[in-house]
């Protein structure tokens, strides 16, 4: 698993590459129904793996879409809480892209 620098910016993009993947990310809060929502952006295929996918923790995000990763979102409090009020990410959660291979189901 490979950790991504995330903060608690309510808005973010980046680009990270995994496995031969460019991917472009992009991290918004929604503060009226207080979530996080990822889109990933494959740039070399030029179209995206998800738009809107809602950051939760204990699920391994994208899991059942038919590429070869996912993100996995921890709570490092050990309370297994979403991040919430837009101040966790980063902080008390932190967002991890993994192989699905060394993945234990």
């Amino acid at each position: 698993m490979h950790l991504i620098p995330v903060d608690s910016a309510p808005y973010q993009e980046m680009t990270i590459a995994f496995k031969g993947h460019a991917l472009r990310l992009t991290l918004r809060y929604n503060s009226l129904a207080d979530y996080w929502a990822l889109d990933i952006f494959d740039l070399k295929r030029e179209r995206y793996t998800a738009q809107g996918q809602p950051l939760v923790v204990g699920v391994p995000i994208l899991w059942r879409r038919p590429i070869d990763y996912c993100f996995i979102l921890t709570d490092e409090s050990g309370i297994g809480l979403d991040p919430v009020g837009g101040e966790d990410l980063g902080q008390r959660c932190l967002l991890y892209i993994a192989d699905k291979t060394q993945i234990p189901l």
